[in-house]
């Protein structure tokens, strides 16, 4: 795998990868971490447990990364997902993307989190305080 893909059951520092990839040439550096929220669709959230394809998903945030790469004419992208059971306020996904200029590196950085949820093999199963569980599909 990439160096600068990352599928992890383990937790990550959103500021480590950025110091990963910045480096005195880069003009901008966007940054988007996902995290579990305490709600949805009006259900208190207890827990999130997300699930992968292992070798598919690997793949395909290849390609994002590189389709994003391409796309956006930026120096570097880091994209980090996790799979396994995280609580309210775990980390779930990270991107950091770095460009000479801002422009590039939001629109990259959207991009890059937009298709990430379009290609990507992950299943997001939630289970409410109430003990409810449900299979996620796409939301906003």
């Amino acid at each position: 795998m990439n160096d600068n893909l990352l599928v992890t059951e383990d937790d990550f520092n959103i500021d480590e990868l950025k110091d990963r990839i910045l480096d005195d040439s880069s003009g901008a550096v966007v940054v988007f971490n996902g995290v579990v929220r305490d709600h949805n669709q009006g259900k208190k959230v207890k827990n999130l447990e997300i699930q992968r394809y292992p070798e598919m998903t690997e793949e395909e945030l290849k390609k994002v990364r590189e389709e994003t790469i391409n796309n956006f004419k930026v120096e570097d992208v880091f994209i980090v997902h996790r799979y396994g059971l995280l609580n309210v306020g775990d980390n779930i996904v990270g991107i950091v993307v770095t460009a000479p200029h801002r422009d590039a590196a939001f629109s990259a950085c959207k991009y890059c989190i937009d298709r990430l949820k379009e290609i990507v093999p992950l299943w997001k199963k939630e289970t409410t305080l109430e003990g409810d569980t449900e299979w996620l599909g796409e939301q906003e």
